[in-house]
């Protein structure tokens, strides 16, 4: 009974991360048993069982999973993590929730947020902006993804250079372990609650819902977006950038996407820069900052615009949204843009790039088919005041800004095509090209940029800290293998790149 037990929650497990990995899926409603009976009940019958399954013979099924799938890597025949037998629970009573697992409770004189992890951050989003305009959650950019693996992995944003990363605000977490047992902060252990804030909570076993802490922010803040191109003088607008934005006043957060394209009316390529910016305060401000600190960007108020907290995760967070789109937006997912399919590579930057390593990044851009996009995000200011060990998540003091780099497919049928076969060569073309440039000793990874490329599984601490040290550094994955072992001694959660088990203890390796 216990292993059928277990069974039950790895399904749940698998919905409710499927939901967080950039929503690509859904649970909705159905009429079943009380679903927190089932998970406290130590015996599970058929029936029930069966009432909270659906399976591709179900009429349900199709309109279920294929309708919430926004990455197409879970519709591939092929892939693994596609589960044949989606659980449908309804009413998960774990206090103070109710409904489906992904409700928001804020609660605006407290300063703090239930959150199920099922919810996304545009859910949240919307749920603290119906109750105030000056507190806000420092969560990340883009409002579709979930707040379960979001947290798990650390979690940057818009307000990291203010507040710091989404898991330092945690101050709760609701989990079930592999015994079945439902834990809260106090019952779990801080080395536990350490653990899932950074160290990817799927490696543990199942979180249900999130507590966190809410920040203040201005009733208006400014955003800005400025597009820059190599024949603008771009590629010296960047090289100052590298050593402006990780410096200057912590209430501005600049990211700058990159990607190539073609010069209108012409068949040659350039390099477009768009440097967009959260700034929490007034415009009047912002420009006479950047005037002395960034004149080189040339920022006026013609790329700036005054907006509520919430507006901004409108702007900066899609780019089909703007301040007027209307915030219900945010918890809509029918409105999300689908579907997703592209392979991402993670860098941390600590010394500026010198000019000529910038140029020879735009000369390999130009090789790709205009598919590609870097955004450097730019770090600094609270990220500097944590140890490397504060949390799992390591990528803190001295580190300039965080670079993604993705190649799409969207024009191919899938990720396996010579088109995007080819692509994805290039991508690890650049991440060699790179090498030189970026973090050293690790070379630094995040882990909510899964990429297996640096290596799946382990049978050795050797094998395993190849991907296990970029994404966490030495001394926390070992901490993190300590926890694995104590916890789930039996590696019944597991993924590809989830902490690893030995038979030798980790301080002998």
């Amino acid at each position: 009974m216990k292993k059928f037990r277990l069974t039950f929650y790895v399904f749940i497990f698998i919905i409710l991360h499927l939901v967080s990995w950039g929503s690509s899926f859904s649970i909705f409603d159905v009429s079943t048993e009380d679903f927190n009976t089932c998970i406290e009940s130590n015996s599970i019958n058929d029936t029930t069982i069966s009432q909270l399954i659906l399976t591709p013979t179900n009429s349900s099924f199709e309109s279920v999973w294929q309708a919430r799938i926004n990455n197409l890597k879970f519709i591939q025949p092929t892939t693994l993590d596609h589960p044949s037998s989606p659980l449908q629970p309804t009413k998960p009573k774990f206090k103070p929730f109710s409904s489906a697992p992904r409700n928001s409770d804020v609660n605006v004189t407290s300063r703090t947020a239930w959150v199920q992890t099922g919810a996304l951050l545009g859910e949240l989003y919307y749920a603290i902006s119906q109750k105030t305009n000056t507190l806000y959650f420092p969560a990340g950019i883009c409002p579709t993804v979930g707040i379960g693996g979001y947290l798990s992995g650390g979690g940057y944003g818009n307000l990291v250079r203010k507040y710091g990363l989404g898991a330092d605000h945690a101050l709760d977490i609701r989990f079930v372990d592999v015994n079945g047992n439902i834990l809260d902060r106090k019952s779990m252990g801080e080395d536990l609650f350490w653990a899932l804030r950074g160290g990817g909570g799927g490696s543990f076993g199942i979180i249900l819902a999130w507590k966190v802490g809410l920040v203040p922010v201005p009733e208006i803040v400014t955003v800005f977006r400025k597009n820059v191109t190599l024949e603008q003088n771009g590629t010296d607008i960047f090289y100052k950038y590298q050593y402006v934005a990780p410096r200057i006043d912590r209430d501005l957060t600049m990211r700058v996407q990159i990607l190539s394209m073609l010069i209108e009316n012409t068949t040659t390529k350039t390099i477009r820069m768009s440097f967009d910016g959260l700034y929490l305060g007034r415009m009047d401000t912002l420009l006479s900052l950047l005037d002395k600190r960034f004149p080189e960007l040339n920022l006026t108020s013609a790329s700036c615009e005054e907006v509520t907290m919430v507006q901004s995760s409108l702007v900066l967070g899609e780019p089909q949204y703007t301040s007027s789109t209307p915030t219900a937006m945010l918890a809509n997912r029918t409105g999300i843009v689908r579907p997703w399919n592209s392979k991402q590579k993670s860098d941390y930057v600590r010394t500026p790039i010198p000019k000529s390593g910038l140029r020879k990044i735009w000369k390999k851009m130009f090789e790709n088919d205009m598919t590609e996009m870097l955004m450097m995000y730019t770090f600094g200011g609270k990220m500097e005041e944590y140890a490397d060990t504060a949390l799992p998540y390591p990528h803190r003091a001295g580190v300039l800004y965080q670079v993604l780099k993705d190649v799409g497919f969207r024009d191919q049928t899938s990720d396996t095509t010579p088109v995007s076969l080819k692509r994805i060569e290039w991508l690890r073309s650049l991440e060699k090209l790179l090498e030189p440039y970026v973090s050293k000793n690790p070379r630094e990874a995040y882990l909510n940029y899964n990429d297996l490329d640096l290596g799946v599984e382990s049978d050795t601490y050797a094998e395993a800290s190849v991907w296990g040290e970029r994404y966490w550094k030495r001394a926390n994955f070992k901490r993190l293998i300590r926890i694995k072992a104590r916890v789930d001694p039996d590696n019944f959660f597991r993924h590809p790149q989830s902490i690893p088990i030995f038979s030798t203890s980790v301080s002998d390796m």
